[in-house]
């Protein structure tokens, strides 16, 4: 009997293995891969590996959103490999960074001209180098004729957040496409989505710069291994610094929780946080926090404060808009797709 047992067990296992897809994933830091969204994953909800996206402009009903997978060559089932990347060429500056923080009793305030403190790719991207091809494929919504015409330029940036936020336990969903601020390079983060004739992942489905930033309607902006650039990332063996701020007030953390340890989707919520002891205003405090790392959404994936709206030059969304949406129309999704 326990011999039957075991044999049916390994039939079983044997069937299963053979059905679901296998992939290499292994955290590493810096990542040799990234994982990326599961295909069908739905943009309508709060949910671990995923990220709740509730804009308002453009008529789009978000939640009947999904994700798909890009079928770059760099991916391969949901690993990004970061060294088959044809990253934006070129490392150049774009201007002077201004970038100041102002703290009151009440809030931060982040004002400054949007430049990052680093170089980046040269953008427009120039024709005849290896991402060409992928931005110039994509739509860049007016009045760029493709993704690959976009440059960068200096903005207002000007975020205010609550200085000390208040944990919610139901989350929020997030409302404009920038999810927060770097402190350490004075640039933004953007939610992790693309329009590219079908809704994606951009550290996927796009080659970014070295520092994994690129423009949209002019505002550089991070995706995927969105710290490369950070210039304090601390000691090996200890937790990860503070990289900036969310739009609810809390902290973002780089991959590494206590004593070192590189955090996986599994030890953070939905939210791609989680309760535990930082450095917050010079001080050892236990409080919520999120982290950067290799697993979609790669930060913040909803808010657990209340969140304040920024959008810096005028509502736009990673290349969608009604018009190009008539020019590119929706492909139709992978086969096998699921909703997550």
């Amino acid at each position: 009997m326990n011999i039957r047992l075991i044999m049916l067990s390994g039939f079983l296992t044997l069937l299963i293995s053979g059905l679901l897809p296998s992939y290499a994933f292994e955290i590493t830091e810096p990542p040799v891969t990234l994982r990326t969204a599961v295909n069908g994953l739905s943009l309508g909800k709060a949910q671990r590996n995923g990220q709740w996206v509730c804009l308002s402009f453009y008529g789009i009903d978000f939640p009947s959103i999904n994700l798909y997978n890009a079928g770059t060559p760099w991916v391969n089932g949901l690993d990004v490999s970061t060294a088959s990347i044809p990253y934006v060429s070129g490392s150049v500056w774009n201007g002077k960074s201004i970038f100041k923080t102002t703290v009151s009793k009440k809030e931060r305030r982040f004002k400054g001209n949007g430049l990052p403190n680093h170089k980046t790719g040269i953008y427009p991207v120039q024709e005849g180098t290896p991402a060409y091809k992928w931005y110039a494929a994509a739509p860049g919504g007016p009045p760029y004729s493709s993704a690959a015409a976009i440059p960068i330029a200096r903005y207002d940036l000007d975020i205010k957040v609550p200085r000390n936020p208040t944990y919610s336990e139901q989350p929020y969903c997030m409302n404009s496409l920038v999810t927060g601020v770097s402190t350490q390079t004075h640039a933004v983060w953007h939610a992790n989505l693309a329009y590219g004739n079908t809704w994606v992942d951009p550290a996927a489905a796009f080659p970014n710069d070295e520092c994994w930033g690129h423009p949209f309607n002019k505002e550089y902006h991070y995706h995927g291994y969105s710290w490369k650039c950070m210039p304090n990332q601390g000691s090996p063996n200890t937790h990860s610094p503070l990289y900036g701020y969310a739009m609810d007030g809390f902290g973002i953390y780089g991959p590494r929780g206590d004593n070192g340890v590189l955090l996986t989707n599994d030890v953070l919520d939905e939210c791609h946080g989680h309760t535990g002891q930082i450095v917050w205003d010079g001080k050892l405090t236990t409080m919520y926090h999120y982290h950067l790392n290799s697993e979609y959404p790669y930060g913040p994936g909803c808010y657990r404060g209340k969140p304040s709206n920024f959008n810096a030059l005028k509502p736009h969304l990673h290349g969608y808009s009604p018009e190009k949406a008539a020019i590119f129309p929706p492909r139709e999704p992978p086969q096998g797709g699921i909703v997550h």
